[in-house]
């Protein structure tokens, strides 16, 4: 036997190991589970699952106990540091739902248990000292420096080493590491408490609307009007709001809230930020229409038989899908289950979240990334000890800690915003399935414009389908509370050729259908919402010498200008420049071309000055006070005209918007990626729902440089059967999905020669991975991406093209070379 097997021998020799996952940065990297000695004090606390910390080279970091085991090691070992504190641990089916993860996405198993981890779980590590038996009398060979920390840490518990030097004012180090060496002394790494105290908030409630005793006072009576508006438009849910939300109203303090206080008339209460204030009562449920009413009796039986096979509701804007998720929520809830509803975007799910909490006060926990960590840990809690059973948050709930879960809802499940864009890089529709399965429990995959992979499956029976044909008309008693209801037509669609619009009036921008319709609605008193996927006023520079633009110097794409910046913007890596108007390669002059949301709104500004115009997209949100109070502000009928780029086409319900635009809507219809098309009937659909869907029958009017395109007409018809099979037709054609699944690899480097080398060499690799697994694939370069620089890098990509039956055998061992990101099933191709 050689010395070091001799070593490892007598270093083994009965102790326990654990293979440990961790950060190991990507799936490139190479290996990311290590093994390590568990040290005897801590082998009964150990389990699978458990978070610890483990030495990293000169460091320590989180990891995740993937296997506990005696076998022979062949190189020497270093021992597991200690648990992670507070102590985690995944169950099985949260190891086996990260396992599926890992393979699935081709992410390390450390990223893909990683989303369970509960918040506040960081890489920054406090060491803690603590007795081993803290009622043991001290040994009596101690010296006085290691007797005087033994009594310190038995009196007040685990102390940190500063702590302990702070009460000695020593420093304690060679004592501490006598005690530790001598089993005295235990030796433990704690999470540090990043996380801020809980924040309170003031709320106020009008509790008499009396214009007399504020007679005197313009400003009080100016709030006291604010708060019976808003009660008056919004019903009960208008009887609370923030105090901050009355004061940014012009001319309302501080002090204007004190006297109403003190006179009475309203009444100011304390809680805790976040913690939106709820009726006291649950909102009762609505009739069902006879489609809705046999949609749930087919969800009611799946709930109770644990019907573990997803089932697509399909509805068109306005039918009721919501109601459905309420049912199936309040379904769990009665049968002692939780249920999670994912939705897009949390930011644009304001009235979704406040229809689940007014019909189940006190049930409701948010989960997203723009919470704070106090207030994304108490939600979290919450969930996991049982004391809220409805989730509603993005694709990241999907991990919340819900007890004995008996549902997933995902509403608008052809959204771009469900596919994870950093590693691990799941898609929820696709997880979501795997935990229903595991879980034997419903998913149910809501959408008026079904994704062309779910509608595919749905014609094969793979999910069951349910179908929502028609509208429903609500009258003015509120959302949901009402019984009288009737079916509504969908809103007519226009669309307008911008060809020969521009040939007719010269106009390439407004056209005089959509002049029209939008006046119409402003002398009916009615609300407009017109679309442009794109913020700024001119989308781009050129010089009319040249020809050339102004490109940003890092991404070689044209800049774009933003008046209320007075800067040219690169959309791609925030590059900025003041404006130019001389061409720096032949001197001479640029004109700004192209349009913008900014343009978009001086140009109704201009043809409709009387109006309230409200521009909404990512530049002006900051300004407005978030999307929430956006939001709020065309509720109140604070906007006449609404123009915003995609954030007003989803899942909003504006009961006064009888008129909408599309401006540019083939604006994304040619780029080189083969969900454009469905990317653009998608969008066009979505934001027509929003037009007439409480009142008389709606207009919208789409316009388009390419209006015979089938993405637009059936857009225009209300006709997902059309769209879809034509786009069925042509992804058949060109083996796109669902017909294969793809994997997308992509690199980027300083040099352009790089980019080529690396692509070149690892299309080698795939092509001899795919024939060693006897699968028939295919490679889609190597080349430039669509996207051939950003911030200063090249990109190229390759790939990586299987058929559906056969694909899962490539994903054992795929390659993938340090440097590259590897996307399975991407969402987009640009």
């Amino acid at each position: 036997m050689d010395k070091v097997s001799a070593e490892i021998d007598e270093q083994t020799d009965g102790l326990l190991c654990a293979d440990v996952a961790i950060d190991a940065g990507s799936y490139a990297h190479g290996k990311s589970v290590y093994t390590y000695l568990v040290p005897p004090q801590i082998e009964s606390r150990l389990g699978v699952g458990q978070l610890v910390w483990v030495p990293l080279r000169r460091n320590v970091g989180v990891g995740m106990v993937e296997r506990l085991h005696r076998d022979p090691p062949t190189v020497p070992l270093k021992p597991l540091r200690s648990l992670v504190r507070p102590a985690y641990r995944l169950n099985d089916d949260e190891i086996d739902i990260a396992r599926w993860i890992a393979r699935e996405t081709v992410s390390t198993l450390f990223a893909a248990a990683s989303p369970f981890f509960p918040p506040g779980v960081e890489h920054a590590s406090t060491e803690i000292y603590e007795l081993v038996d803290p009622d043991s009398p001290a040994p009596e060979e101690l010296t006085s420096g290691q007797h005087r920390v033994f009594e310190l840490l038995r009196d007040r518990g685990a102390l940190s080493r500063q702590q302990i030097s702070r009460a000695m004012k020593s420093n304690p180090v060679a004592s501490l590491r006598a005690l530790e060496e001598a089993g005295i002394v235990e030796r433990t790494l704690e999470v540090e408490d990043r996380q801020p105290g809980k924040r309170t908030e003031r709320y106020v409630q009008l509790v008499t609307f009396d214009l007399e005793a504020v007679a005197r006072s313009p400003r009080q009576r100016q709030a006291l009007e604010w708060l019976e508006q808003r009660r008056k438009f919004l019903g009960t849910e208008g009887d609370v709001t923030a105090v901050r939300e009355l004061t940014q109203q012009d001319g309302i303090t501080a002090a204007t809230v004190s006297a109403l206080e003190a006179k009475g008339l309203i009444e100011v209460t304390e809680r805790e930020a976040g913690e939106h204030p709820t009726p006291a009562d649950a909102a009762p449920p609505p009739v069902l229409t006879s489609a809705q009413a046999a949609a749930w009796r087919f969800i009611e039986h799946a709930l109770e038989e644990g019907t573990d096979q997803p089932i697509l509701l399909y509805g068109v804007t306005g039918s009721g899908k919501t109601e459905m998720y309420l049912r199936a929520a309040g379904w769990c809830l009665r049968s002692g289950k939780s249920a999670i509803v994912l939705l897009p975007e949390i930011a644009l799910a304001t009235q979704i979240v406040r229809r689940f909490e007014e019909r189940f006060p006190g049930q409701v926990a948010i989960l997203h990334s723009a919470q704070s960590n106090s207030e994304r840990f108490a939600a979290w809690s919450a969930i996991a000890q049982g004391e809220r059973s409805i989730v509603i948050g993005p694709r990241s709930a999907l991990f919340a800690p819900a007890r004995n879960l008996g549902c997933i809802v995902i509403d608008e499940e052809q959204d771009p915003a469900y596919k994870q864009d950093s590693e691990p890089r799941y898609h929820s529709r696709r997880l979501a399935e795997f935990i229903a399965r595991q879980r034997r429990l419903p998913l149910i995959l809501g959408s008026a414009t079904p994704a062309i992979e779910t509608a595919y499956r749905a014609t094969r029976g793979e999910i069951g389908r349910l179908d929502l044909p028609e509208r429903v008309l609500f009258d003015a008693g509120g959302v949901d509370t009402v019984l009288d209801r009737s079916s509504s037509a969908l809103p007519k669609v226009t669309i307008v050729d911008m060809r020969a619009e521009a040939r007719e009036t010269g106009s390439a921008l407004i056209s005089r259908t959509l002049r029209q319709a939008v006046h119409t609605s402003l002398e009916r008193g009615e609300q407009s919402i017109v679309l442009l996927n794109r913020r700024g006023m001119s989308t781009i520079v050129l010089c009319r010498s040249c020809g050339r633009s102004v490109d940003c110097p890092h991404c070689d794409i044209p800049l774009v200008f933003h008046r209320d910046r007075d800067r040219l913007v690169c959309h791609r890596c925030n590059y900025q420049m003041p404006p130019v108007h001389v061409c720096t390669a032949c001197g001479g002059t640029l004109d700004y071309f192209g349009a913008g949301t900014q343009r978009i709104e001086q140009e109704f500004n201009r043809l409709e000055p009387g109006a309230r115009t409200l521009r909404i997209d990512r530049d002006s949100i900051k300004e407005l006070g978030g999307f929430e109070k956006a939001i709020e502000r065309v509720e109140h009928g604070e906007a006449d005209i609404v123009v915003g780029t995609q954030v007003v086409a989803k899942g909003l319900d504006f009961p006064s918007v009888t008129t909408v635009g599309v401006v540019q809507a083939d604006g994304a219809l040619h780029l080189p990626d083969y969900r454009s098309a469905e990317r653009t009937f998608q969008l066009v659909a979505q934001v027509a729902g929003r037009a007439g869907r409480r009142a008389a029958q709606g207009i919208v009017v789409v316009q388009s440089y390419t209006p015979d395109h089938y993405a637009i007409t059936s857009a225009a018809a209300h006709s997902y059967e059309d769209f879809y099979a034509d786009e069925i037709a042509f992804r058949r054609q060109f083996r796109y999905p669902p017909f294969s699944r793809l994997v997308r690899f992509l690199f980027r480097a300083a040099s352009e020669q790089a980019c080529r080398t690396e692509a070149e060499a690892l299309a080698l690799e795939l092509a001899e991975h795919a024939a060693s697994r006897n699968v028939e694939a295919d490679l889609l370069g190597p080349a430039p991406a669509f996207a051939a620089r950003i911030r200063g890098d090249y990109q190229w990509q390759v790939v990586l093209r299987a058929p559906v039956d056969s694909f899962d055998r490539l994903l054992d061992d795929l390659p993938a070379r340090p440097g590259w990101l590897v996307d399975v099933d991407p969402s987009q191709m640009i």
